[in-house]
């Protein structure tokens, strides 16, 4: 049995135009993504811009989601860094919220490390936390950090860390991978980090998923996720799927972020969302953009399509 299991967002963080974090829509995007239907939110990730934050900022605004009700065993904070130290100090604070995981980052700056080097790099963190009842989630993310946790360094940090390592999120998008390590590794709980795939995933004993496309079509993934064992008596399961696909590859025909933020800067009629961190770039005029227009068109078919199903 997974020690985690369920459908996580990957939490976008709003920007204000001087590029610090817009905390109270950061605040309503999560009540936002709970309302969907989500097992819980990892904020602070890839599609948080977390790698553009800094730890204060990340540690702050950490403490005011919780501040404002927003329940920590819902939270998986992002919490790796190329700084050993940083992200010491950055899941040192996650745990002493008691966080229902955290996702961690191998150090990803220098290239061609060595498989010893990364296993070196989370005993650091691991053993100087301290914290035997702290979750950590590996994050294999290749074509980003250029880093690869292969099956080799998931063995050696479960046999080390019995306790602690529970899982990996894989957005590599190589299904063939993912289940490799379902097979090999009995419940360790494997996230799929690719929307289109979480399904195909999750039936052959996949954990669940953790993506970004949640952000705007969560309700639409979770029922899916959650039904997939009725999917013979759900007349429309085809198209559902075939719709979280449809979004799924527009999402990833632009830099995914920029677009979901112009989609929600229409939607919600808030200019603030349309702020992204450098080196990304806003979208500028999103309310005449084609691709925010089609996915704004291709969000509103959920709900018929989970009405009907």
């Amino acid at each position: 049995m997974h020690k985690i299991s369920g459908v996580f967002s990957a939490a976008l963080t709003p920007i204000k135009q001087d590029l610090s974090i817009n905390k109270d829509l950061f605040l309503r995007h999560c009540q936002y993504l709970m309302r969907q239907g989500h097992d819980g939110l990892a904020i602070f990730g890839t599609t948080g811009e977390a790698n553009s934050l800094s730890i204060q900022q990340k540690k702050d605004h950490l403490d005011f989601l919780v501040a404002n009700r927003i329940d920590p065993r819902v939270l998986i904070p992002g919490t790796g860094s190329s700084s050993v130290s940083d992200a010491i100090d950055m899941t040192k604070h996650a745990a002493s919220h008691k966080v229902k995981a955290i996702l961690m980052l191998p150090p990803f700056y220098y290239k061609n490390v060595s498989r010893e080097g990364v296993i070196n790099y989370y005993r650091h963190v691991i053993e100087r936390v301290g914290d035997n009842k702290l979750k950590y989630i590996l994050y294999h993310i290749p074509q980003n950090s250029y880093v690869s946790i292969d099956l080799k360094i998931i063995e050696i940090l479960l046999t080390l860390y019995p306790n602690n390592v529970i899982g990996l999120k894989d957005s590599s998008g190589d299904s063939d991978r993912m289940m490799k390590i379902i097979k090999y590794f009995n419940e360790f709980s494997v996230f799929c980090g690719h929307d289109s795939l979480a399904l195909n995933i999750c039936k052959r004993g996949g954990a669940g998923a953790i993506t970004a496309g949640t952000n705007v079509c969560g309700k639409l993934l979770n029922f899916i996720i959650k039904n997939q064992k009725n999917e013979s008596s759900i007349k429309n399961f085809v198209d559902l799927q075939n719709l979280l696909k449809q979004i799924r590859q527009l999402i990833t025909s632009h830099e995914p972020i920029s677009l979901m933020k112009a989609y929600f800067s229409v939607v919600d009629n808030i200019p603030d969302w349309n702020n992204v961190l450098p080196p990304l770039k806003k979208i500028e005029n999103p309310s005449n953009q084609k691709l925010v227009l089609i996915l704004k068109e291709l969000i509103k078919k959920i709900d018929p399509l989970i009405a009907n199903a």
